[in-house]
């Protein structure tokens, strides 16, 4: 941390958290849930210390929102737990990250500005909001 409490180095903790628990989780499998092998006979893991550090710059110089008065708060803050996060660019880790299988995150996708006006609606899809329900409708 730097003087002013901001943080010099990506999370780390943050990064590993998102890989181990709500994604990739720490083996390889095969499709009927079995843990791959290595030529010995050990457990594959799906990521290392290389994918963690590389992982946690893609989170970096993302900051809360500022302070709103529209909703209800607890206690004295000047951040905002409500308001979709935003990327202070001059603190984003702009170099390239690996992905998991020695490629680069985004490699062989085309930028946004790239692809035609609101390519990602399709005529006829329907939305819907599932809000929290583990089994909506």
């Amino acid at each position: 941390y730097d003087i002013n409490g901001k943080a010099l180095w990506p999370d780390e903790n943050y990064a590993r958290e998102i890989m181990q628990l709500y994604t990739i989780g720490l083996h390889k499998l095969h499709r009927n849930g079995l843990p791959k092998l290595d030529r010995y006979g050990s457990i594959m893991h799906t990521y290392d210390i290389r994918n963690i550090l590389s992982f946690a710059r893609v989170w970096t110089g993302f900051e809360r929102g500022r302070r709103r008065g529209n909703y209800e708060e607890v206690g004295h803050t000047t951040h905002n737990y409500l308001t979709t996060m935003e990327i202070d660019f001059e603190r984003h880790d702009w170099f390239p990250k690996m992905n998991l299988d020695g490629g680069y995150i985004g490699d062989k996708e085309g930028l946004c500005w790239d692809l035609p006006q609101d390519s990602f609606l399709r005529k006829g899809a329907r939305y819907y909001l599932l809000g929290g329900d583990p089994k909506p409708r």
